[in-house]
């Protein structure tokens, strides 16, 4: 093949040999040709110059301000065929009707990478060319019009969706309560409630037969040391909530079934979920038989792959009916009972995240009563003791809960992509409101980007999600209590599934959320700390929080201190040795579950498939001498591979700070769970959500938290509980202090427009008072009186 390689900065052309007639090279902003197809036998002549010989396709690739050479250019050819209009503009120069055709030729190129201007008659261009050189002239086939001719079809075909992803189906206008037919192009439960998880990784590595246990690698690599010197607080600032949050998104998702399989063949071998037997219990007699248990079924996922919020409606039709109100006076309203939830297992992890999910259940009523009231479509009864039949007010309150939960639904994604994803990304410390957003529409030249096309989550991604070592001192001491009630001694290397079930027993007791209870009697675990003063001592108090009895809802400012708490209580730092002892049996099982039934990859083999550079030593994981090595080789496996990689320093970009892997794995899980979502792309619409309801979902830059929407839902379902232009409020999965250095080191003008409390409080509450369009003033209510708790506070940021 003769190649030719330009350097665009010098203008010199290095070529194996001289071209040939028909052969021309294109060069343009910094564009050169590749590499070489076809036959020149197939062009229409060049004047009076018969083509001979072979041709060159012109794929466009970038050059840098030194040229490529021919190394450069093997790796950058797509073998992929091009595609769109730029491949006609190519073969413009070959067939050389250029100038003839110009604008055209302008035309395609000016088009790249945007929509085309149907005013400019291109595509009548590109059809009258190949009218014209689309005549006979051989009596056959002429391959390089055809060639053309399908590039034009792959366009117009690239147009549409194939098949369709939306129907106008009304059981698919919502999400169904067990998240089956998200996918509509033919495999409807994909994703959906009690379906397979899915392996992203094929593992090809062996399995050595002396591989260290879980309790090795735990104790050598994840172990956090005793006392407050073993705690490394995250080095960016981030604060509990966002774990809280990440809580919401992985309970979401991931809920893998531990029960036996009933369909699978019995035998005597314990499941590896119970290995270790607790010693507490009698021992069978010798004479007893020996207890069979069938296979795990924890290849099984109980819950959707969709971020769907199922924490809070359920994961199928009866947990949802258990938190649906269906009282005689709100039937036809689609309500939830206040401040319930479908899910028990939030309620064993710091209440934080589950004073989140009464917030979201607090945000669907609201929804639901506004789209109700304004009743856009004239398709609802507002009011619902009209309707003549319970089938008509039933058929009416599911479509209202529908509408609602969509639009929940949109804050919730709406938090992932702004607060979340923003503190992810540290995009707050380049004063800039950019967020990452997988739902736009991508179309590119080699073809768009699918959409809505459903997800299955894998079991790669569960174990990823193992966000152990985040917990703080604060959280560590309160999990440390609640398990001790199983395992008083507090020797957390002697915890077992025995000790552990009775800690957990007791502590869904202490909360009214034992098996078969009623999600309106739960209660949420208490655990206030007051910072010492000067000459105290820090102070703890233990409870629960109550329900009031009339409304059956929490006090808006117990929940308030919740969030607030959390807050101000940074986070744990990713990293190696810093998992608390208390969780040790849980990772472990988490560990021998994914060697022994998983059979999941190792840790380079998960980096190659996400396109990243294996390790070739420890050093490169690790560079930490002081953790000790328990494999002879680079196959680290994933759990402890992910979980006790050297951890990224915070900068812009890199806020979280975590693993290396785990930071590339989250963004990449983020687009495909939003984009492969069709209830956040191609049916979030206003016809499904409603013109208020899709407005009110929407971000705004100008609010202050550069476009974040979790404050959003705290003033919207907490009114009074913070100062509007707190620190805390619009940046709540920072701590304050860090957060209001970061505003100040942007400019300290804007740092004077927040308010910072060094220390959470309990205020009565707030009220603002517009004194002008642009000024207000914000008054804390104490007692009787009100004092000026900010001077002033602009709208404009």
């Amino acid at each position: 093949m003769t190649s030719y390689i330009t350097n665009t900065a010098t203008g010199q052309t290095q070529m194996g040999s001289q071209p040939k007639p028909g052969e021309r090279l294109l060069q343009s902003a910094g564009y050169t040709h590749l590499y070489q197809i076809g036959s020149a036998a197939d062009l229409p002549s060049l004047g009076s110059s018969p083509t001979v010989g072979t041709i060159s396709d012109y794929l466009f690739t970038k050059t840098g301000k030194t040229g490529t050479t021919d190394e450069d250019v093997s790796d950058l050819i797509d073998t992929k065929d091009p595609t769109k209009l730029a491949y006609l503009g190519v073969q413009q120069l070959l067939a050389g009707r250029i100038p003839d055709n110009i604008e055209m030729i302008g035309n395609l190129l000016s088009s790249l990478g945007k929509p085309i201007d149907d005013r400019k008659m291109l595509l009548e261009d590109v059809v009258g060319w190949l009218a014209t050189t689309g005549r006979s002239r051989h009596h056959g086939p002429n391959s390089f019009v055809n060639g053309v001719q399908g590039q034009f079809i792959n366009l117009l075909w690239g147009d549409l969706s194939h098949p369709p992803t939306v129907t106008l189906a009304p059981e698919h206008r919502y999400r169904s309560a067990d998240g089956s037919y998200n996918n509509l192009t033919g495999f409807p439960m994909l994703g959906a409630a009690k379906q397979p998880y899915a392996r992203s990784v094929k593992p090809l590595h062996a399995h050595a037969p002396d591989v260290a246990e879980p309790e090795d690698f735990f104790d050598a690599i994840l172990r956090r040391k005793p006392g407050p010197h073993g705690f490394k607080a995250h080095p960016a600032g981030i604060s509990s909530l966002l774990f809280a949050f990440a809580n919401l998104i992985i309970h979401d998702l991931f809920w893998t079934n531990n029960q036996p399989d009933p369909d699978s063949p019995m035998d005597n071998k314990p499941n590896d979920d119970h290995a270790k037997q607790d010693q507490t219990q009698k021992k069978p007699a010798a004479n007893d038989p020996p207890k069979k248990r069938g296979r795990s079924k924890q290849w099984q996922n109980l819950t959707s792959s969709y971020l769907s919020l199922d924490p809070l409606y359920g994961v199928d039709q009866t947990e949802q009916d258990r938190v649906r109100d269906y009282s005689e006076g709100n039937l036809g309203r689609g309500l939830l009972y206040p401040d319930t939830f479908a899910s028990s297992r939030l309620l064993l992890m710091p209440s934080a995240s589950c004073a989140l999910l009464v917030l979201f259940c607090r945000n669907h009523n609201r929804v639901a009563k506004k789209v109700l009231e304004l009743n856009e479509q004239k398709r609802w009864n507002p009011n619902p003791s009209e309707i003549r039949t319970t089938e008509e007010r039933k058929k009416q309150d599911d479509e209202v809960f529908g509408t609602a939960r969509l639009v929940n639904c949109n804050y919730f994604v709406q938090m992932i992509l702004h607060d979340y994803l923003q503190s992810i990304l540290g995009s707050v410390q380049a004063d800039s409101d950019w967020s990452l957003d997988p739902r736009t529409q991508i179309k590119t030249l080699l073809g768009s980007t699918p959409k809505a096309v459903g997800n299955s989550v894998s079991i790669e991604f569960n174990i990823l999600y193992r966000w152990h070592s985040c917990l703080s001192m604060r959280q560590t001491q309160w999990l440390e209590e609640k398990m001790s009630k199983g395992l008083p001694s507090r020797k957390w290397d002697d915890l077992n599934e025995g000790a552990f079930m009775r800690a957990m027993e007791s502590l869904m007791k202490e909360l009214n959320a034992g098996a078969g209870t009623d999600p309106r009697n739960w209660k949420l675990s208490k655990y206030e700390v007051t910072p010492a003063t000067v000459g105290g001592a820090e102070t703890v108090e233990q409870g629960t929080y109550e329900r009031d009895p009339a409304t059956g809802k929490f006090r808006d400012e117990d929940i308030a201190r919740i969030l607030r708490d959390a807050t101000y209580d940074v986070a744990g730092a990713f990293g190696a040795q810093h998992t608390p002892a208390v969780l040790r049996w849980i990772d472990c099982q988490g560990m021998r579950t994914a060697r022994d039934v998983w059979r999941a990859c190792t840790l380079n083999e998960f980096r190659e498939y996400l396109g990243l550079k294996a390790f070739e030593s420890f050093k490169e994981w690790n560079s930490d001498e002081t953790i000790i090595w328990l494999v002879t080789n680079a196959n680290i496996p994933l759990h402890a591979g992910l979980h006790g990689e050297e951890s990224k320093a915070p900068r812009l970009g890199a806020g979280l700070c975590p693993g290396y892997t785990i930071s590339r794995a989250i963004l990449s899980d983020a687009v495909a769970l939003v984009r492969g979502d069709r209830f956040y792309t191609d049916s979030a619409t206003a016809d499904a959500l409603t013109d208020w309801g899709l407005n009110d979902c929407q971000p705004d830059p100008r609010d202050g938290s550069y476009g974040g929407m979790l404050q959003r839902l705290i003033i919207n379902n907490l009114p009074n509980q913070y100062a509007c232009n707190d620190v805390a409020l619009l940046f709540p999965f920072m701590v304050p202090k860090t957060i209001y250095q970061i505003l100040t080191d942007i400019s300290p003008q804007k740092a004077l427009k927040y308010s910072l409390n060094l220390q959470p409080y309990a205020p009565i509450g707030f009220k603002t008072v517009q004194v002008s369009p642009d000024r207000k003033l914000i008054c804390k209510i104490s007692g009787e009186a009100s004092s000026i708790y900010e001077p002033f506070f602009s709208n404009s940021y």
